[in-house]
């Protein structure tokens, strides 16, 4: 399922697969890639029963291309990962990031812990 969220830079599509009662799992893209590079491993996951959720994050997103730089710092798509959270009613996920979404993966990791049951980061340098 596709849903549509909001942000203040438009619309992010998120892929919503898996048991809608399995343990929610959300997945952040790296550069210059969208929500398909986790093709290979939602699979995996929706067999140990979790619940994947993969946004095609702001400038790969069709919906949601900011022509400004600094709309694409780490506290503003760390902020769309909360807007996706809010919008599937989700208090928490164990987060996953590769390459930039790594660097978005903590930056959500620090600024919303309560939000974050785990973190994972894949090929990332730090960025801070």
């Amino acid at each position: 399922m596709i849903h549509s969220v909001e942000t203040d830079a438009g619309v992010l599509e998120v892929r919503d697969e898996g048991p809608r009662s399995g343990t929610p799992v959300l997945l952040l893209h790296g550069f210059p890639q969208d929500s398909r590079c986790w093709n290979e491993v939602v699979p995996f996951l929706h067999e140990a029963g979790l619940r994947t959720l993969a946004p095609d994050q702001r400038g790969y997103a069709p919906g949601a291309i900011p022509r400004d730089v600094s709309a694409y710092r780490l506290p503003t798509l760390a902020a769309d990962a909360i807007c996706v959270l809010d919008s599937l009613g989700l208090d928490q996920a164990h987060v996953v990031g590769h390459d930039w979404g790594g660097a978005v993966a903590w930056r959500l990791g620090t600024a919303h812990p309560d939000r974050v049951a785990s973190l994972t980061v894949l090929s990332t340098l730090d960025v801070t």
